[in-house]
């Protein structure tokens, strides 16, 4: 039961990531008027942009930045399925691709918390912090928790 609660926090991670991807991805093409659709609330950019907009940055940094999230989040997202196409049976190997993919996308995370202190969105740190930390247990309890039921 526990190797199954180890491999559910991994496809949630999985999960979440690509929903994350295809929001940014998605949210894009809307604003380069390629699609428009009701499913993807692609505000992330509008308010990147508005971040950084008292810190005189140039449409070029912003779209940078906004590609570099897309591209951070698609990594995350195709090293998360590759840990979930592993099967647990050769636990040695899916234990490093369940690190690469935690370790990677737990980076952005600390991308967010740095670039939120730098530009004092408090608020929006707070939120980093919840979900990057949640991030964090799971990827702690994958390793603490043990394989089977003590006795």
């Amino acid at each position: 039961m526990r190797v199954l609660f180890k491999q559910s926090l991994v496809v949630f991670w999985g999960l979440w990531w690509a929903i994350a991807f295809l929001t940014d991805f998605v949210g894009g093409l809307e604003m380069l008027g390629f699609t428009s659709t009701p499913w993807f609330d692609g505000q992330n950019y509008p308010f990147l942009k508005q971040t950084l907009a008292p810190f005189g940055a140039t449409t070029a940094i912003d779209i940078a930045l906004f590609v570099g999230i897309i591209l951070w989040a698609l990594v995350s997202t195709l090293l998360f399925s590759f840990a979930i196409l592993t099967p647990y049976s050769r636990k040695e190997l899916w234990l490093k691709r369940v690190d690469y993919a935690f370790i990677v996308s737990l980076g952005l995370w600390l991308a967010f918390f740095w670039a939120d202190q730098v530009v004092m969105k408090f608020d929006l740190e707070q939120n980093h912090m919840v979900q990057g930390g949640f991030q964090l247990l799971c990827y702690l309890t994958i390793h603490l928790l043990p394989d089977d039921h003590p006795g």
